[in-house]
């Protein structure tokens, strides 16, 4: 003898995929920061994650789209080199930690320093970074910050020729608190 199935179980399979799809958790949304436009947020989430270059304060169309943006540039070191200063009108909302500025400093690459409030512990367990080589963390750091974990990251294709590493450690703050993270890549 076979049995049918039910009238309820045939609605309830046709249902299934709606009730499944209605029930999903949302994408993680993208970095929102108040008072800075989403694009500019994105734009340093990406430098910082080693995903793109950094916004370049001092090419005259990008400075004057972070300055509409809220964005405060200043450029410590004109003509030589690469040591620019972003600060935001509310500190950058990204992967759960506060930042009010981020650094930029280079000569033979570059690194892209966030000056994050967060938790640096649980920050490093969810980037999955190990700890840095100790005889390459002030190299690493170009003064900014003493590189105590990293990860290698991905070649970003027109940019790297050598592989970037997201570093991350203290700087000279002195609340446990704040600490440094962000994008160390190297000339080829």
């Amino acid at each position: 003898m076979t049995h049918t199935p039910s009238i309820r179980l045939r609605l309830l399979a046709g249902l299934l995929p709606v009730l499944l799809a209605a029930c999903a958790s949302p994408a993680s949304p993208d970095p929102v920061t108040p008072g800075v436009s989403p694009d500019v947020t994105r734009l340093f989430a990406d430098a910082l994650h080693c995903r793109g270059s950094f916004p370049d304060g001092r090419d005259p169309a990008t400075a004057e789209r972070l300055r509409a943006s809220g964005v405060e540039f200043t450029d410590r070191a004109p003509g030589e080199v690469i040591d620019l200063l972003y600060r935001f009108p509310q500190p950058l909302k990204i992967d759960d930690t506060a930042i009010p500025a981020i650094v930029v400093r280079g000569d033979r690459g570059v690194v892209v320093i966030a000056q994050a409030r967060g938790d640096m512990d649980d920050f490093v367990r969810r980037m999955q970074a190990v700890p840095h080589a100790p005889d390459q963390a002030a190299a690493d750091g170009f003064g900014e910050l003493d590189v105590l974990y990293s990860r290698a990251m991905p070649l970003r294709p027109g940019v790297d020729k050598i592989a970037p590493r997201l570093v991350i450690g203290r700087g000279i703050e002195a609340a446990a608190y704040a600490f440094r993270w962000g994008c160390r890549s190297y000339d080829g």
